[in-house]
């Protein structure tokens, strides 16, 4: 892969894709991680700009009805969070169809159906990518939600179950013949996890042999790295999954290199920001308990990039409070913010 990428490279990228009747523009676009992409995260990188479409956690089937949305609220939403997808999994066709339509009654602008989570306690119940070990299943699944709601259906999935049964051809065409409007890609196998590298070659093979958008999504952790795959693969889009949590201003900085303009450079005063307004937004919507696991979450991914900031995570995750959390922050920006106020004034006396 040649990773240098000129100004006229990127301006002959694509920079939107259609979802059936749906633009999505920018075409870099949040990944749906479960415990981590609810309404607040979502609504905060949207806040920073650059991002094109955000994802609802991945739900079980059997967890969408009245009772259990308001227990788990993983289908909350506002209005500015538009266009939403909606990701639902499950492993009957039947289940999964009459979960697509109590969706499609929320609100959500397109459905996914999630074939790549690698976790065992979902795989256990034939769910997410195990389904890529039955594609004529999949494809029932596929076209029985096409068949249940009017909004676009997209399938986000794994190059296949290991090395030894690479399907993921297969399983595009099988789910474009179903009627699906758009492909997100995972090529790492369900047996690698998130170890080893992602195979973008596979993204690449992908887009030649189907006729749908296709979206690449693996090993995204720089603007540079974004380009560079759209650039190599042909792909439609980019999704961004922990590369988002561990760097909120991706999208931004991805923007600005398509403008030729430097990426974005957070300071330490927006680091702060950013993690105590994240913090407020939980505490205000959240139980405490959820709040203050919410913040220890991000800040175990968060790119920090400051002397001492693994003291800083160890604080956090040590904290037994919000309050705790938020003093530990505000200790740990103290010393920099105060440096980067006495530089401007001797900038601005100069």
């Amino acid at each position: 892969m040649n990773n240098n990428i000129t100004l006229e490279e990127i301006a002959r990228l694509p920079t939107s894709y259609q979802v059936a009747h749906i633009r999505i523009e920018p075409n870099i676009i949040l990944a749906p991680m479960a415990g981590v992409t609810d309404s607040i995260f979502r609504r905060m990188i949207l806040r920073l700009g650059g991002c094109g479409l955000v994802s609802t956690e991945m739900t079980n089937a059997a967890s969408v009805s009245p009772k259990a949305l308001r227990r788990h609220r993983l289908l909350d939403y506002l209005p500015e969070e538009r266009p939403l997808t909606m990701q639902i999994s499950g492993n009957d066709p039947d289940l999964v169809a009459n979960a697509a339509r109590v969706v499609e009654q929320l609100g959500a602008d397109i459905i996914d159906i999630n074939c790549g989570c690698p976790s065992p306690k979902v795989t256990g119940g034939g769910h997410g990518s195990a389904l890529l070990r039955d594609l004529p299943k999949m494809e029932r699944l596929l076209r029985a939600v096409r068949e249940a709601v009017q909004i676009p259906v997209t399938l986000k999935f794994r190059a296949g179950w290991d090395e030894q049964s690479l399907n993921f051809i297969e399983a595009g065409k099988r789910a474009e013949a179903a009627g699906v409007s758009a492909l997100a890609l995972h090529p790492r196998t369900r047996e690698q996890g998130y170890k080893g590298q992602a195979d973008w070659s596979r993204v690449a093979a992908l887009k030649q042999a189907v006729s749908i958008p296709v979206i690449g999504s693996g090993d995204v952790t720089s603007a540079h790295d974004a380009l560079i795959r759209l650039r190599d693969s042909g792909a439609d889009g980019v999704m961004i999954g922990r590369g988002a949590m561990a760097n909120p201003w991706i999208f931004r900085q991805i923007a600005d290199l398509r403008r030729g303009v430097t990426p974005y450079v957070p300071t330490p005063a927006d680091k702060r920001n950013l993690l105590i307004e994240y913090m407020t937004i939980c505490a205000e919507e959240l139980p405490e308990r959820l709040a203050l696991n919410k913040i220890k979450q991000l800040i175990g991914q968060f790119h920090v990039g400051l002397p001492g900031s693994n003291h800083l995570r160890v604080a956090v995750h040590t904290s037994t409070s919000l309050a705790e959390a938020r003093d530990a922050i505000e200790r740990f920006f103290a010393p920099f913010l105060e440096s980067d106020r006495v530089v401007q004034e001797m900038v601005a006396a100069d």
